[in-house]
């Protein structure tokens, strides 16, 4: 990576107001916290859930587009699920 341009790039966020400045970094954060997220089994904290949320709208779409496709396959692979399914609610 060009270290030249990724400290000229540094420099030009540290000028901007604070408010578009966070919102820079958390765009640059927020592949990398999914990418983190998916890894792991925990909760997404509350700085995570806010970043998606300032994610434009068709982002948004696309990441949860993304994990229904992941669901999808879990579920049509995973018979646990339909065993759960398969019984009585009340046990006699």
């Amino acid at each position: 990576m060009n270290t030249q341009l990724v400290d000229s790039i540094v420099q030009l966020v540290e000028t901007l107001p604070p408010a578009e400045r966070d919102l820079v970094k958390h765009k640059l954060l927020l592949p990398q916290a999914l990418a983190e997220r998916q890894t792991s089994s925990s909760e997404l904290t509350l700085a995570e859930r806010r970043a998606f949320l300032r994610q434009p709208l068709a982002e948004r779409r696309s990441i949860l587009a993304q994990q229904a496709e992941e669901m999808l396959t879990h579920y049509q692979s995973s018979t646990e699920w339909r065993e759960l399914m398969a019984g009585d609610i009340i046990d006699d």
